[in-house]
């Protein structure tokens, strides 16, 4: 684990700060979503009730028991989706010059990506621990699909975070080799996401299995994660409700990622929900893991 961003030391340090804040620090339940990017858990909750709906390959968990927080409903401590296909490790077409345009700052990375159908179109997302900027940009592409921009649950235009970088192109795995029995083997995981108190934020775990159904051991993990990530915001700890050495993605800039997402979103006359939330934060989540496809299980519009 050595070559994890945080050393096993430092990590725990760091944990056993942010459990002793969570011990003596208030659950909150005012909004803050739009200024900060940041959740309540009653705000978590009904993000993932509009998950469940839109996408039912995702449900609620309780987990164990003795592992419960009471801030929640004890049948709905966190979200989770089984089986998710991973058919390549991004080291395997790992060639930068072969990306779109994108920007890399500090611990995130967001490649470019066009708004479809939109006289104000959000051209360009770049996600930096420090700062994230976004140009808007004149172009003559891509006028013809402006008739989608509303649904019953007023999805802020899905297809602007959408793009060959960082959501996988299904056409791109028809040529994959298959085995022997005619069925494509591949590494699946197991996604879940929890509610992170001290950040306020979601935070998403992974726990995969090889070919053979056997789990990978957390190494194993970090080769499917994109090689921008894999070293530098990805950790290995234990899952706070089911107990089990599992990979995750740190939460310290979500809540800046999203406000930045939030806010062009608001520049381009759409009006986000907190009820959106885990839709918008699940695409830019994607660049971090781009081969294991939870995206084609979503259901964006209407």
């Amino acid at each position: 684990m050595s070559d994890l961003r945080y050393s096993k030391a430092s990590a725990s340090i760091h944990k056993a700060m942010q459990n002793v804040v969570n011990l003596v620090k208030p659950v909150p339940s005012v909004s803050t979503f739009l200024e900060e990017g940041k959740l309540t858990p009653q705000e978590f909750t009904e993000a993932g009730e509009l998950l469940v709906y839109k996408c039912p390959s995702w449900t609620w968990q309780a987990g164990d028991s003795s592992r419960a927080v009471k801030y929640f409903d004890k049948t709905k401590q966190f979200l989770l989706t089984r089986n998710v296909p991973c058919y390549q490790a991004p080291k395997e077409d790992a060639d930068q010059t072969n990306r779109p345009e994108s920007v890399v700052e500090d611990d995130w990375v967001l490649s470019a990506a066009k708004a479809k159908g939109d006289d104000d179109e959000i051209e360009e997302i770049t996600v930096g621990t420090q700062k994230v900027d976004t140009a808007d940009n004149d172009d003559d592409d891509d006028d013809d699909d402006n008739d989608d921009d509303d649904d019953d649950d007023d999805i802020p235009d899905m297809e602007t975070w959408e793009n060959d970088s960082n959501v996988a192109d299904s056409e791109a795995h028809s040529g994959l080799a298959l085995a022997e029995d005619n069925v494509l083997k591949t590494r699946t995981y197991d996604i879940s996401i929890t509610y992170d108190l001290y950040y306020q934020t979601p935070k998403v775990w992974l726990f995969g299995y090889d070919e053979n159904l056997q789990p990978l051991k957390p190494e194993q993990v970090l080769s499917d994660i994109s090689q921008d990530y894999a070293n530098k915001t990805v950790t290995i700890d234990t899952h706070p409700h089911l107990g089990v050495t599992c990979a995750f993605i740190h939460p310290c800039q979500h809540a800046a990622v999203m406000k930045k997402i939030i806010g062009r979103l608001l520049e381009a006359g759409k009006a986000p929900r907190h009820e959106q939330y885990l839709l918008l934060f699940l695409k830019f989540i994607s660049s971090v893991i781009p081969n294991i496809e939870y995206d084609f299980t979503f259901e964006m519009e209407g």
